[in-house]
């Protein structure tokens, strides 16, 4: 696995920053445009994709507000020693399909342009199997475009493998 070419630091999003939650925003829209099926249009994905990131820093900010470590999510961001913002993980708890037993998924995973391929993203893949780890989950699940050859290499390398085949057929 890539070790990062900068020293970086992974951490939980600090939901009162604006650059945080600005980057967050900024680059869960980039991760729509990467891969996806011709029936999608990027302008659906990229709303929808904000609407989920908008719905996750309002939880993340309410549990703030209330003191309260959100227990079923995290946003963990990538940053350098000297403050830059490289990338984010958002990782929630949900139930194994076919197990029916909790695990952790990797809702999405970005880096900033002209950090890909130096060891950011795995970096953020070892935070997020050290969260889910530390949740005490078993196993952890990803959704990624067949097409996205990038992000199904960087899984691949940290062991994921395909479990089903989603096919859609529109109606």
């Amino acid at each position: 696995m890539a070790q990062p070419t900068v020293d970086l630091t992974i951490r939980p999003l600090r939901i009162d920053s604006d650059a945080e939650r600005a980057l967050v925003l900024d680059l869960i829209a980039r991760s729509t445009s990467v891969g996806h099926p011709a029936w999608f249009t990027f302008e659906l994905l990229a709303h929808r994709q904000r609407e989920s990131a908008e719905a996750l820093l309002e939880r993340l900010a309410v549990s703030a507000a209330q003191r309260e470590t959100p227990k079923r999510e995290v946003v963990l961001i990538a940053e350098t020693a000297a403050g830059e913002l490289l990338g984010f993980a958002w990782v929630s708890t949900s139930i194994d399909h076919f197990t029916q037993r909790p695990v952790g998924h990797l809702e999405d995973l970005a880096t900033v342009l002209g950090h890909e391929g130096k060891g950011v993203g795995s970096a953020l893949m070892a935070a997020t199997e050290a969260w889910a780890r530390d949740q005490g989950l078993s196993a952890l699940t990803l959704h990624v475009w067949p097409a996205n050859t990038r992000a199904r290499a960087l899984y691949a390398r940290h062991g994921f493998g395909e479990e089903t085949i989603r096919m859609k057929k529109n109606l």
